[in-house]
């Protein structure tokens, strides 16, 4: 049975803020201390709820630009540009962080048989999409850029702790996990700062740590696919649980009367075209929802459920352009209805 209420007090999984501000802080109810930044291209907002203090919160923030100047693709000094750069030259040397990160993508991009490809950077880079250079390359452009994406060209050395690009022209984009790891670093951070709850959104991709303060568990809303911010169809309830949604109308532009999104196929160097407009995964940890939310972006709801219903503790939320909400086994007794145009399928 699904449930459906009209209106409820909830913790969107939006961003309230404006991309490129300032590190700000903001004081929310006494004892609660709220800050917000830009980072991984992207705005990040904490909340510390009674045990938070100033202290752990600059700690956190500097954890963010850590991993930033680490695993950005736009930071030219990066590990991951250096590992762009020395493409068919040389393996690069880096630290545990971005190892394990890459070590991961790999995982999953094997795992979908290159849907989820950290070799796109071509792609990405000729695109430009979230840019000013947005454009819509010519076919000549796009076929020349896929010869250079191929995960299976990356290469690995545990002993070393190396990460080589085997074939000049290669680049590296951890942009689909890169926030999700973050994500659970800043978990680890509040676990060992015994903190008891707490809200982490990294431009949604959220992280509901601990219980609200009366015992009930948070409610995470999902954002209305191509609708104005901060609306929502419905919500989920959950604690020490991450909420991560891929969608088109975060980054996109339009040309020609066609909207243009920034997940891209990388078997045919366009983005992901076909009736999903959104898919949810909530699940224990930020990296492993992030990849598998921009993965099952390019699957079908029936490819993607398969998926996800061969992982433990992990559940998701289609949405396609017809408002009909697919939903994992988990879900379908505890998804809350918000927005009476959806449909359950």
């Amino acid at each position: 049975m699904i449930k459906k209420l009209k209106q409820f007090a909830v913790f969107t999984a939006l961003v309230l803020g404006i991309a490129g501000c300032n590190t700000a802080e903001v004081s929310t109810n006494q004892g609660d201390l709220t800050q917000t930044t830009y980072a991984l291209g992207t705005v990040i907002n904490i909340n510390l709820y009674d045990q938070g203090d100033q202290t752990l919160m600059d700690e956190m923030i500097a954890r963010v630009a850590a991993i930033e100047n680490l695993m950005s693709a736009q930071i030219d000094d990066s590990e991951v540009s250096r590992i762009t750069q020395q493409a068919g030259i040389s393996p690069v040397v880096v630290s545990d962080e971005t190892y394990e990160v890459v070590k991961k993508a790999l995982y999953y991009a094997e795992l979908s048989s290159g849907r989820f490809d950290p070799t796109i950077g071509p792609i990405v880079d000729l695109w430009g999409i979230g840019t000013e250079e947005a454009r819509v390359p010519e076919q000549e452009e796009i076929d020349a850029a896929l010869a250079y994406v191929d995960y299976s060209k990356i290469v690995l050395d545990d002993e070393e702790q190396t990460v080589f690009l085997s074939e000049e022209g290669m680049s590296l984009d951890l942009g689909g996990i890169a926030k999700g790891y973050t994500a659970d670093v800043l978990v680890a951070m509040l676990d060992e700062a015994n903190v008891e709850r707490a809200m982490i959104n990294l431009g949604g991709n959220i992280y509901a740590y601990g219980i609200k303060a009366d015992g009930s568990p948070y409610k995470v809303a999902i954002q209305t696919p191509y609708d104005t911010r901060n609306t929502y169809f419905g919500y989920v309830e959950v604690s020490d649980m991450t909420v991560v949604t891929s969608g088109p109308y975060e980054r996109y532009f339009e040309e020609a009367g066609q909207m243009y999104h920034h997940i891209f196929d990388a078997k045919t160097g366009y983005p992901t075209n076909g009736d999903v407009v959104s898919v949810s995964v909530i699940g224990p940890t930020s990296m492993d929802a992030d990849a598998l939310s921009t993965m099952l972006f390019t699957m079908s709801p029936e490819e993607g459920l398969a998926m996800i219903e061969s992982i433990e503790g992990v559940d998701c939320v289609y949405v396609d352009e017809a408002y009909n909400l697919t939903l994992s086994e988990g879900l379908k007794d505890t998804f809350i209805l918000t927005d009476e145009q959806y449909t359950i399928e």
